[in-house]
C-alpha cells in the first residue's frame, strides 16, 4: 500500500508544481494609476514625472515582488474637476492598486476626500499645497515625496534675511493655490526677520504677455523680487523680465519651479544669476544623482529635472514596497504600511529622505544660482538647509 501511495504521489508531483508555477505566473499586474497633466499649460511636467518613473521601472525589468507593473496614464489637464473624475475612473473601473499625482495643488485638494474615503494609496510627486499633509486634511493614505510650500519658501524667506542685504521685496506669482502659498510662506518668514514687502502682483495662469504686470514694478523702491511661476509661464516671465530691463535693477529670487532644469535651455542667458530654492538640481554632486543623470540622459537625451527625480523616487518607493510584500497588494492597509516603511530602504538622487508622522517628506533644501557650466545652464548649489520638516516651517499659519 505504501509503495502504491508513493508511486501515486510521484505521479502527482510533476502535475502539481506546474499548476503552482502557472498560478504564480498568472498573477495579474500591479496597476499604478498616473494622474498627471499631459496637455495644457503644465504639460511639460507630466511627461517628466512619467519618464522618471519609467526609468526606474526599466531598471527592475518592469517588475517588483514577482509581478509585472502596469502604468495607467490619465491626463488631468491640471484641472481639479478633471483630476477627480479621472481618479474615480482609475479606482472604480480600472481597479488601480496605487495612484501617483497630481501636479497642481487645486487638483490635490479636490482628490483628497475621495482618496481618503476609498482607502487607496496616493503618492504625490509635485503638488505642494501645505494643507494636504497637515491636520485636519492629513490622511494615512497620502504620501508626499515633494516639499510643501512652507519647507522651501519659508526657509528661503529666513535665508534671505540671514544671508543677504535684501530688506525690501516685490512679490510676483501666478494666481493659483500652490503659487499663492509659496509666496505667502516666503513673506511670513521674510517679515518675521524684519523684511518689508512693498508690493504683491498676481498674474492669471497661462499669461501670454507679462508687460502689464512688470509695468507695476517700475519705479518701486525695492531690493529684489521673489516670484513663483512654473512651466510655460516661467519661460515667458523670465524672458520678459530681462527684456523689460528689470533683471539688472531687481535681482530675481524664486522657487526652483521658475528655473527648473527642463526650462533653462529655453530661457537662455535671461536666467543667469537667478537665485532659487528647491530640493533637487541636476548639479547635485552625489553618487546617486550622478548615476541618475547619466542613465536618464542616455535613455531620453533630455536633462533630468526636479520632476523626473520625483518620478524616479516614486518608482523606488513602489518597487521597494512590492518587494517587501512579495507582490501581494490585496490588503491595501498592508500595502500602505509597506510604502511608509520603504522610505528608509531607498536612495534618492536628492539625498536621504524620511516621512514625518503625516507621510510628508523630510529632506534637505538647497539654495541655488543659475550659472553657465560649459555649454549648459545649471542651478548650481550655493547653500544647503538640512533636513527641513513641514512642522518646523508651518508655525506661521498652523496653530494646533
Amino acid at each position: 500500500m505504501r509503495t502504491i501511495l508513493r508511486g501515486s504521489l510521484t505521479l502527482l508531483v510533476p502535475l502539481f508544481f506546474p499548476l503552482v508555477a502557472f498560478g504564480q505566473a498568472s498573477r495579474p499586474p500591479v496597476k499604478v494609476g498616473l494622474l498627471l497633466p499631459y496637455t495644457g499649460f503644465l504639460a511639460v511636467i507630466g511627461p517628466d514625472v512619467t519618464r522618471g518613473l519609467e526609468l526606474y521601472l526599466a531598471k527592475t525589468g518592469g517588475k517588483a515582488g514577482g509581478r509585472e507593473i502596469q502604468l495607467l496614464k490619465e491626463d488631468t489637464e491640471a484641472k481639479p474637476d478633471v483630476a477627480l473624475t479621472k481618479t474615480r475612473k482609475l479606482v472604480e473601473r480600472d481597479r488601480a492598486d496605487v495612484l501617483v499625482g497630481p501636479v497642481q495643488s487645486g487638483e490635490a485638494l479636490a482628490m483628497r476626500d475621495y482618496v481618503h474615503g476609498q482607502g487607496v494609496p496616493l503618492i504625490v510627486p509635485v503638488a505642494g499645497t501645505r494643507e494636504l499633509t497637515a491636520p485636519p486634511k492629513a490622511s494615512p493614505w497620502i504620501f508626499r515625496i515633494t516639499e510643501t510650500s512652507d519647507q522651501t519658501s519659508y526657509s528661503m524667506g529666513a535665508w534671505v534675511i540671514k544671508k543677504t542685504s535684501h530688506r525690501k521685496m516685490v512679490i510676483m506669482a501666478s494666481e493659483f493655490v500652490g503659487a499663492r502659498q509659496q509666496v505667502e510662506a516666503f513673506m511670513a518668514a521674510f517679515r518675521e526677520g524684519g523684511g518689508q514687502v512693498v508690493k504683491e502682483i498676481y498674474a492669471p495662469l497661462n499669461t501670454a504677455d507679462f508687460a502689464p504686470f512688470l509695468a507695476q514694478v517700475s519705479g518701486l523702491e525695492a531690493d529684489a523680487a521673489y516670484v513663483f511661476f512654473a512651466g510655460a509661464d516661467a519661460i515667458r516671465f523670465v524672458k520678459a523680465y530681462k527684456e523689460y530691463g528689470l533683471a539688472e535693477k531687481l535681482p530675481l529670487l524664486a522657487h526652483n519651479a521658475l528655473v527648473d532644469d527642463t526650462v533653462l535651455p529655453t530661457m537662455g542667458d535671461a536666467a543667469l544669476g537667478i537665485i532659487s530654492v528647491g530640493t533637487y538640481s541636476v548639479a547635485l554632486d552625489t553618487p546617486e544623482n550622478q548615476a541618475f543623470v547619466r542613465e536618464y540622459e542616455a535613455k531620453y537625451s533630455f536633462r533630468t529635472t526636479r520632476y523626473t527625480e520625483t518620478g524616479y523616487v516614486t518608482g523606488q518607493l513602489i518597487v521597494a514596497a512590492l518587494n517587501a510584500l512579495k507582490g501581494e497588494v490585496g490588503d491595501r492597509a498592508k500595502f500602505r504600511d509597506a510604502l511608509r516603511n520603504a522610505v528608509t530602504q531607498i536612495h534618492p538622487p536628492r539625498g536621504p529622505i524620511q516621512f514625518d508622522r503625516y507621510q510628508q517628506v523630510i529632506n534637505h533644501v538647497y539654495v541655488m544660482k543659475v550659472e553657465r557650466q560649459g555649454n549648459k545652464l545649471v542651478s548650481a548649489i550655493v547653500d544647503r538647509i538640512p533636513n527641513v520638516s513641514q512642522e518646523e516651517t508651518w508655525k506661521w499659519w498652523y496653530k494646533p
